[in-house]
């Protein structure tokens, strides 16, 4: 009778890395999933910081982050897409 040394290894993986806090490795979709939250926050900072200033300097840096973050976001849709 044979056990099952993976599902036992796992599970003792997990406990382990709860118990001493450590972030269990995130899957390839999990990364893209939190990639994507990430740059959707950002883009929504960049919206927040347009609105918020005045210098015309800051402006025109305002309108260039937000019109990067709101390509990356788009980006990493397509890429989950796919």
């Amino acid at each position: 009778m044979g056990i099952p040394l993976n599902g036992i290894a796992g599970t003792a993986s997990k406990i382990c890395h709860q118990v001493l806090n450590i972030p269990y490795p995130e899957t390839e979709e999990e990364k893209l999933i939190n990639s994507i939250k990430a740059a959707h926050s950002d883009w929504q900072r960049a919206e927040a910081m347009f609105h918020e200033v005045t210098d015309p300097d800051l402006v025109d840096h305002a309108i260039y982050d937000m019109m990067a973050a709101k390509t990356k976001y788009i980006y990493l849709l397509k890429t989950a897409i796919e």
